[in-house]
């Protein structure tokens, strides 16, 4: 069949529980991304920029490092590897050029990711994905053995190989340097005060600010870290569908074992990267290239023991309204995500709102809880009438180079 015939996949091809936890994992992903939006961003690795040493605040910055500090970003990596290896499968089941396919999807998805990046939040994660989209493709027919195990390499040796080998090299750098980086916990040096000025400023002042920062995230961080963590990431995502892990197919107790011994290996080591974050005094050169490493490691096993929770109850079919909530968000998780970055722009930037530094971390959970219950609303009453959300019907549509049917 020629390509410009293909359709993308239909409601009834689709596993469940890859629609659950994709919808746990993008509106989880939102209690981190909103301390972006809304404070300096040095204020998502550290609590001391705000004093936020005690009380509500405090334990808000504990919990959320302990549960969600990258945790919902490997789910969603993971996701993404295992929706690779699935979407291609199934072009070539049905005769179609699956590599072209792969390319036009990643190739419009960078675009969506660029738009973002440069045009909202600099934070996005749709580029580094797109890139990682054409390079996990090339692995996908590994055996999950082979996935797995090779996969600590870029997932962890290589990103913490690289900040070491940055953090070897502050010793040679210009005393000015060392001083800037050193004075992103102060909310009265230069840089932070630039960084608030843009974002409390117009948008063309938050585009300046921005695009610089952006441009750091892709041509610095992203192929010396970022894409290397998240390529390991889906190449543990395409064994664990191999293994049925993904879709909830292996037995009860292994899904418990699987969740016991998780968090018996991630909470350890990411209380001794706090431990070691407070001995250092919160130094931003030693929480970046040194004490991050530990919640870089254990915080893959919690998300491994949220999968695993998440994997539970779709097998034993508790919880069925949170369930059928979760997929209907998880079926729109391209859309959610970007609301996510419209919404937050619109409420903390200046050409919103203009809520930038209004909020304690603790009251942050409230406008969480609220944006989580008007997407998860939106995204039920939307595929009622809508065969794919939005966001997903364009780039499903650029994808396969012809308008896909939306209406139901």
């Amino acid at each position: 069949m020629d390509d410009q015939h293909s359709q993308p996949v239909t409601g009834k091809e689709r596993i469940a529980s890859l629609d659950v936890l994709r919808g746990f994992a993008v509106l989880g992903i939102l209690l981190m991304n909103i301390v972006s939006f809304s404070m300096v961003s040095s204020a998502y690795d550290s609590p001391t920029v705000y004093d936020d040493m005690q009380g509500a605040d405090w334990w808000t910055w504990l919990i959320l490092h302990y549960f969600a500090d990258t945790k919902f970003m490997s789910i969603f990596s993971i996701l993404f590897g295992a929706g690779v290896y699935i979407f291609m499968e199934r072009a070539k089941a049905k005769k179609h050029s699956a590599w072209k396919l792969q390319f036009s999807r990643m190739t419009w998805l960078l675009v969506f990711g660029l738009f973002h990046a440069y045009g909202i939040w600099y934070g996005d994660i749709l580029v580094n994905y797109a890139v990682c989209g054409f390079a996990i493709a090339l692995v996908r027919n590994w055996k999950p053995w082979t996935l797995f195990l090779l996969s600590f390499a870029p997932m962890f040796i290589v990103p913490i190989a690289t900040w070491m080998f940055f953090y070897w090299t502050v010793q040679f750098w210009p005393e000015e340097d060392v001083l800037l980086m050193q004075s992103t916990n102060l909310l009265s040096s230069l840089e932070m005060q630039k960084e608030i000025a843009a974002y409390t400023g117009s948008y063309m002042d938050q585009l300046t600010h921005r695009g610089p920062f952006s441009l750091m995230m892709h041509l610095l961080i992203a192929p010396l870290f970022l894409f290397w963590h998240c390529l390991g990431l889906m190449m543990v995502g395409i064994a664990g569908l191999k293994w049925g892990v993904l879709s909830a197919k292996r037995s009860v107790k292994f899904y418990v074992w699987l969740f016991f011994i998780s968090c018996c290996i991630g909470f350890p080591l990411i209380a001794i990267g706090v431990w070691y974050k407070q001995q250092h005094g919160w130094d931003p050169i030693m929480t970046r290239f040194v004490d991050s490493h530990w919640n870089l490691v254990g915080g893959v096993f919690i998300a491994f023991a949220w999968i695993a929770m998440v994997m539970l109850i779709c097998k034993t079919g508790v919880f069925r309204a949170i369930q059928k909530a979760l997929a209907a968000a998880g079926r729109m998780a391209l859309t959610n995500y970007l609301m996510q970055s419209i919404i937050c722009s619109l409420l903390f930037y200046g050409h919103g709102l203009g809520w930038y530094e209004s909020f304690e971390r603790v009251e942050l959970l409230y406008v969480v809880a609220a944006i989580w219950t008007f997407q998860i609303l939106f995204s039920v009453l939307w595929l009622k009438r809508f065969r794919f959300g939005p966001f997903e019907w364009l780039w499903r549509s650029a994808t396969y180079l012809s308008w896909q049917p939306l209406v139901r």
